[in-house]
């Protein structure tokens, strides 16, 4: 997301090749937090819930078990969140994945479906129910797998924009103890793998502006088109980091801080124009071989037959597919109890409740009262909010560092890196959130996910600072660092994290411990939100 060369370095061309290691810019102490981050998170989207047994049953056998992502959450009596379903009545479905692992099951069968959503993520939702049947360990395996793989690519991302591992350190952090991308991630629902895959296009983009020769960086501009494919493939709002990767690039061209040669050039046409076209085009290669009830074309053959030998007909197929995605996204009026408006995404209102249920939990063995349990989509507060913050302060700082950029050469290295990242954060946010404000249909608090690895990488930006600040304190001969308290912002988060932890997990809780995270409602004429939290129905 940097528009401007890495600070002490000339804006040319890549001639000196350097380690593998010194182009990814990272070191063994990288390696052990990439490792611990994976770990961690990986425990946390597979594993989860856990129940501390050692607290609540001390002379339990196990100290510690877990339901996992496989865990069958199931109450009939509230249709929508958590309700099995016909097509497979032994198997609930959480939210969603009502449509979503149907869909994939589809696929995998050769049934026909309409969503107006593109094929690819749901051909890797049917990769896990493939690989372990149609279930929902099955079904959520590839989701936990991607929303996994989130963290350690933004470790690498941080580490390709700043050269401060605390930077790196802070975004995995913060990606990893977020609610929205956790429960995305440990839910058979699409958002998580594009947003993943958008992650990766950024990630290659920078590999790509690090180059040190020709070849690797047209590789890199080969395999950013690749993944911008793919993220377009599996969702349109990924448009827009394809959007904010060519306006970056195109600016770092026209300010002659990137050089292409001839070939270069072509290779980067080819790769940001044509390759994300075709591999997008390629996505519906399964979509062909199955008859639908939208075109009513004959059955094409369970292979690529009907694709090479009947073009005019693959084409008919996927244009009404667009048109018929189109009219389903501008004419969608139907109401739904957790629609929020775009602008109310950065403040964490109106998270959704993806299931709910107030039966067949128990007695909690304390209170004596009846135990529920519920998932939400609500995101860090203190992250979400201090990210925020965040974005507003860059955004507000943007035109003084425009008007001094121009000292930019006077600058510490240190804070230079700072400076050029500023602008590119908020336009990758911007571009975003800000387009959904123009959608006509009701959208949820989910809609953000795309904009979370900028809000990320935001407040880590403020947090290294924060951490870099030295000096004395006024009046007193006490040398203050910024350092303790930007550690313990991330203790914090985690904190914040376990706080709200059964309530992204479904861990059965008492009725009074469940609405003691409602921290402030809304009563008219204010819309019917609560920041942070939904009010159980009944």
């Amino acid at each position: 997301m940097s528009v401007a060369p890495t600070a002490g370095t000339a804006p040319s061309s890549p001639a000196v090749h350097r380690p593998r290691r010194s182009w990814w810019r990272i070191d063994r102490h990288d390696v052990l937090w990439l490792i611990a981050l994976t770990l961690v998170a990986g425990a946390l989207r597979f594993g989860s819930p856990f129940f501390l047994d050692i607290f609540a049953h001390p002379g339990s056998a196990a100290p510690v078990s877990a339901w996992g992502i496989g865990h069958n959450y199931q109450d009939p009596s509230l249709p929508g969140l958590g309700k099995p379903n016909d097509i497979a009545p032994n198997s609930p479905f959480v939210f969603d994945e009502l449509y979503f692992a149907n869909d994939a099951h589809d696929d995998l069968l050769g049934r026909d479906y309409f969503d107006p959503e593109p094929p690819l993520a749901k051909l890797i939702i049917a990769i896990g129910i493939k690989l372990f049947g149609f279930n929902s360990f099955g079904w959520r395996f590839m989701p936990a797998l991607f929303g996994t793989a989130l963290i350690p690519l933004m470790y690498l991302l941080a580490r390709q924009l700043l050269t401060v591992r605390f930077f790196a350190i802070a975004a995995g952090v913060l990606t990893a103890f977020d609610g929205l991308t956790f429960v995305e991630s440990r839910t058979a629902v699409i958002d998580i793998i594009p947003i993943t895959l958008v992650v990766l296009a950024y990630l290659l983009f920078h590999l790509h502006l690090n180059a040190d020769t020709v070849a690797r960086r047209r590789w890199m501009i080969v395999l950013i088109g690749l993944a911008l494919g793919l993220a377009i493939s599996a969702k349109w709002t990924t448009l827009a980091a394809y959007g904010t990767i060519i306006v970056i690039l195109g600016l770092r061209l026209i300010l002659r801080w990137t050089r292409y040669d001839g070939a270069t050039g072509g290779i980067a046409l080819l790769s940001l124009a044509l390759l994300p076209a075709v591999v997008y085009g390629l996505s519906f290669l399964r979509y062909l071989t199955i008859t639908h009830g939208i075109t009513n074309l004959p059955q094409p053959a369970l292979s690529f037959t009907a694709f090479h030998f009947n073009p005019g007909a693959a084409w008919t197929e996927i244009a009404e597919w667009h048109r018929q995605t189109w009219l389903y996204h501008i004419n969608l009026k139907a109401d739904h109890i957790f629609y929020s408006p775009w602008w109310s995404w950065p403040l964490d209102f109106r998270p959704v409740v993806y299931y709910y249920t107030g039966k067949g939990l128990g007695i909690d063995q304390t209170t004596g009262s009846a135990l529920v349990a519920e998932i939400f989509n609500l995101g860090n507060p203190l992250i979400w909010w201090a990210a925020t913050f965040s974005l507003v302060g860059i955004a507000a700082s943007l035109p003084t560092l425009i008007q001094g950029y121009r000292s930019r050469r006077d600058l510490d290295p240190a804070e230079a890196e700072r400076t050029d990242l500023a602008g590119p954060l908020d336009q990758a946010f911007i571009g975003a959130w800000l387009p959904l404000a123009l959608v006509p249909r009701g959208l949820f608090l989910y809609h953000m996910l795309g904009g979370l690895p900028a809000m990320f990488l935001a407040l880590a930006l403020a947090l290294t600072y924060l951490r870099s600040l030295r000096g004395l304190m006024p009046g007193l001969a006490l040398r203050l660092s910024g350092t303790v308290p930007a550690y313990a912002y991330l203790v914090m988060v985690i904190g914040f994290f376990l706080y709200f932890y059964p309530l992204w997990t479904g861990l059965p809780l008492t009725a009074d411990a469940l609405n003691s995270h409602v921290w402030f409602a809304f009563v008219k004429p204010w819309p019917n939100w609560c920041l942070c939290y939904w009010t159980s129905p009944g």
